[in-house]
């Protein structure tokens, strides 16, 4: 079972307008509600890829923190929610298929007294069962920059590995706790390394300085330029096949989702990179964030080049 901790949970609604441009009156081809936020996306990848899931998480007790919990259980997704007298955030997200999306991000719940105990209660029954442990997404006011790092001392303790996507504070303290992998974009390692990534080259040096600063193994999604993978043996550049673009938010949580069920099965991590590529690029085909067809998955991963780059 993959455990996914990803307490900035949200409702997505999705908002396809062929030819949207701000500034504008558009009338909206079609809209969709999507219980969503990092953790959620990546379990529904996990599930299509056959595994179980289970997301942590908090939500508002109002009519779409309700939502929420409905569209997660639809799923076949185990969710333990926290439950806050709070309004849920919501998220819009404008889809032009095949052109950039527009993503409007609401904060996430500011208060919730004990919230922090629960969740931490919920992440230690869950990793009795887990075979590895996630840590997705942006932190809500209501927690402390810390949470990762503290969650990733308790994984340590029960011997779960742990995969950090986060960016930050919260990325930062994170990396102090010492997790197997790290998992961030292009944009998160620029702001963490302090200095603009122009080309893969630079991309590979920064990750290399987060490898020696935590000790884990990094991998770097750089959208349509595909991904890196820097560990203490090597370090690879993995270049997605051609898709159709639809929509690619989502496709980075769709890669986690790839590499956390590879391993789970026993497979290398550069082996489980390349499927999570594969997931990647899979989920840039779909209108919905992390929906992607297992068969896709397979028949694409063939097709992801693996370039080893020397030190």
């Amino acid at each position: 079972m993959v455990l996914i901790l990803g307490p900035n949970l949200c409702l997505d609604r999705v908002i396809v307008v062929p030819g949207f441009s701000s500034g504008r009156i558009h009338r909206a081809e079609r809209g969709i509600s999507l219980a969503s936020g990092k953790g959620l996306n990546v379990a529904r990848v996990v599930r299509a890829l056959g595994e179980d899931a289970t997301v942590i998480g908090m939500v508002g007790g109002d009519d779409s923190g309700r939502a929420i919990i409905r569209g997660a259980r639809g799923q076949g997704i185990s969710l333990r929610a926290v439950r806050v007298q709070a309004t849920t955030r919501i998220c819009t997200l404008i889809i032009d298929p095949g052109n950039a999306e527009t993503v409007i991000n609401e904060h996430g719940l500011e208060a919730g007294a004990g919230v922090e105990a629960q969740l931490f209660a919920y992440l230690r029954t869950g990793l009795r069962r887990a075979r590895y442990l996630v840590l997705a997404g942006s932190l809500p006011a209501a927690l402390p920059a810390n949470f990762y790092a503290h969650s990733i001392e308790l994984s340590r303790e029960g011997h779960v590995p742990a995969l950090l996507d986060a960016t930050g504070d919260s990325l930062r303290l994170g990396l102090a706790a010492k997790p197997d992998l790290i998992k961030v974009n292009r944009a998160e390692l620029a702001d963490a390394v302090g200095r603009p990534l122009a080309s893969v080259d630079d991309v590979l040096a920064a990750a290399d300085t987060l490898r020696a600063q935590s000790g884990g193994q990094v991998i770097v999604t750089m959208g349509a330029e595909g991904a890196v993978l820097v560990t203490a043996e090597g370090r690879w550049h993995l270049s997605p096949p051609g898709v159709t673009r639809v929509n690619t938010i989502g496709a980075g949580d769709s890669l986690t989702a790839g590499v956390v069920v590879s391993l789970q099965r026993g497979h290398s991590l550069l082996d489980a990179v390349q499927t999570g590529v594969a997931a990647a690029a899979a989920d840039v085909t779909t209108l919905l964030p992390g929906t992607v067809d297992a068969m896709q998955v397979d028949s694409l991963r063939p097709q992801v080049v693996v370039q080893a780059r020397p030190r």
